[in-house]
């Protein structure tokens, strides 16, 4: 097991913006995290990745109970993560992103980085600013600085918003490319991606667990298309 997540929640004042979720990861697994605006879904993530603490419940990783452990700590074990937004360094170059999200000495990390370059079709770009990329490509730059600190698991926020279709296609190639021993929990509101990619799918609605199955039971499921009801995915 390399993420296990028992009854967390958050709350903000009489707000539960997540409410006893459970949830268990297997190494190099592949899970979406899916539900309707304000389902949860990334504060699920920032919770998983420390940026938030939980008014309640326990987060494992790789045997470790991580619930009060620093984000910077949950890095250096092995948690990577993108945002909604593309977390990069607007003024420093492609390669030197990918160096400083690496957390290594730099000396012998300079080949490694055109390599995590080169893996998300960036190899071209190592010299140029992060700042004068398109929004796809700082997508892709985010990607690869997550990859550069080798990660156990990867929680990818979002990875399609804001896309052209041909970017999104270009980003169900590198999502089918990433290692296979890492594991993904991936929350994304574009469904094809979605199910073209995960092995199995999680769904949450306002702030609770409704369901987990694969792809195919998902899609059958009435629960599914109850919290689907009325809204856009």
């Amino acid at each position: 097991m390399i993420l296990r997540v028992e009854g967390l929640g958050r709350r903000y004042g009489d707000l539960a913006a997540l409410d006893g979720v459970a949830l268990e990861l297997q190494p190099g697994e592949r899970r979406a995290l899916i539900g309707p605006n304000g389902a949860g879904k990334t504060t699920l993530l920032n919770l998983v990745a420390g940026a938030l603490r939980p008014t309640a419940g326990r987060i494992d990783f790789a045997g470790r109970d991580v619930t009060r452990m620093p984000p910077a700590r949950r890095a250096r074990l092995g948690i990577g993560r993108t945002h909604q937004h593309p977390a990069v360094w607007p003024t420093l170059s492609a390669a030197d992103n990918v160096l400083v999200a690496a957390r290594r000495p730099w000396g012998r990390l300079r080949a490694g980085a055109r390599e995590h370059l080169a893996a998300v079709g960036l190899a071209d770009q190592a010299g140029v600013t992060a700042g004068a990329l398109s929004h796809g490509q700082r997508r892709q730059l985010e990607l690869a600085m997550a990859l550069a600190g080798a990660p156990r698991l990867l929680l990818l926020d979002e990875p399609a918003a804001g896309l052209a279709p041909p970017e999104v296609e270009l980003l169900a190639g590198l999502l089918a490319a990433l290692p296979s021993d890492v594991a993904v929990l991936l929350v994304e509101h574009h469904l094809d991606l979605v199910y073209g990619f995960a092995d199995r799918v999680t769904v949450l609605h306002s702030g609770r667990h409704v369901h987990t199955g694969t792809v195919a039971e998902t899609r059958r499921s009435p629960e599914v298309a109850a919290a689907y009801a009325g809204v856009k995915p």
